[in-house]
């Protein structure tokens, strides 16, 4: 079996999972139009995203010959494909007998008018929105007519891609150490990738109400810094406040549950039957303040959560459990079957 993942590496899903693969003795590989961060190591970076026009379709379609016909499955993420944004090779593929998977994992299909007319706290509520309507669609239609299989990697997406399956994040736990929780807390972190979305200011204002109870308590905001940096961060946290909108939790969540940090997150009740055993403490911009007070209060529950996150990780979202159920889905398209549910 021979797999390509492509062209954009979100949160570093691409490179990870395409590398879990080949240790299942799959031949993958990743390719990456856009820079990303350091930390994400694909098999093959090419910048074309940055060119302008003329270079970067020149780039694209290069790409495109270079790819085209060599795997049995195409995993394109983020509703691109090897010539974007149109995604122009689709019938290539398809011509060629080759299985295409599409994967989403956020603003690539999130459906910001259906979110917001049907949830009163969505990752929509509060955000300036950066995603186009017009693209959502083309990407849909083009799925629907083309892609075998689709995925996306939080569970509100599958009301805006509602023949995908959820797919959950996957982490390479080498990168990711548990460390015990200290007896005295001394660090809570919040680690936005947009404050919106995450509800940033929410947390803000948890921070100031809490400041004079936990003297000893440092209360950090922590954005645009190099992944390594983020994740020495994590590891001295005491306390990962991730996202108060979006109803399910993200990656930094599952880092710092992977390090051993409890996690303060908003879960939306209508997911509370996909989580089993999760120790995720729930929380509302609300009621976030009383909270994480309890959780800094309480040094056996914070080991005990932090125990539990790792162990969570480790079951849920470790890159060969991931990938392991990527090759059920693979090999029930290649051999004409429908993958199951996820």
């Amino acid at each position: 079996m021979r797999v390509l993942h492509a062209p954009a590496e979100i949160a570093g899903q691409a490179s990870v999972l395409a590398r879990a693969l080949r240790e299942l003795g799959v031949e993958a590989h990743s390719l990456a139009y856009n820079q990303g961060f350091p930390q994400y190591r694909p098999d093959e970076q090419r910048p074309y995203d940055d060119q302008p026009p003329l270079p970067r379709y020149l780039g694209y379609l290069a790409s495109t010959l270079r790819h085209l016909g060599r795997w049995d499955v195409y995993h394109f993420h983020f509703g691109r494909t090897l010539i974007p944004p149109h995604n122009l090779d689709l019938p290539l593929h398809v011509a060629l007998g080759r299985r295409v998977v599409f994967h989403y994992h956020g603003c690539d299909v999130r459906d910001r008018a259906h979110m917001l007319a049907t949830h009163r706290r969505a990752t929509c509520t509060e955000c300036d929105p950066f995603c186009i309507p017009s693209r959502q669609r083309r990407i849909r239609a083009s799925a629907e007519r083309w892609a075998d299989d689709e995925l996306v990697s939080t569970p509100d997406l599958l009301e805006s891609a509602p023949r995908a399956a959820h797919l959950p994040v996957a982490a390479d736990l080498a990168d990711y150490p548990f460390v015990p929780a200290a007896t005295r807390p001394r660090l809570v972190v919040h680690a936005p990738t947009n404050r919106l979305i995450k509800g940033t200011r929410y947390v803000e204002a948890a921070y100031a109400a809490l400041a004079d109870r936990f003297p000893g308590v440092r209360f950090e905001v922590v954005e645009r810094r190099p992944w390594s940096e983020l994740r020495d961060i994590l590891a001295a946290a005491d306390v990962v406040v991730d996202q108060l909108f979006m109803g399910w939790y993200g990656m930094v969540a599952v880092e710092a549950m992977a390090l051993g940090k409890p996690v303060l997150c908003f879960i939306r009740d209508d997911f509370e039957p996909r989580l089993v055993d999760c120790p995720i403490v729930r929380c509302t911009e609300g009621d976030l303040a009383e909270r994480l007070a309890a959780v800094l209060a309480d040094a056996d529950g914070r080991r005990t959560l932090g125990e539990r996150g790792r162990a969570y990780v480790e079951r849920e979202h470790a890159a060969p459990v991931i990938a392991a159920r990527l090759v059920e889905r693979y090999r029930a398209l290649l051999q004409g079957r429908e993958p199951a549910g996820g």
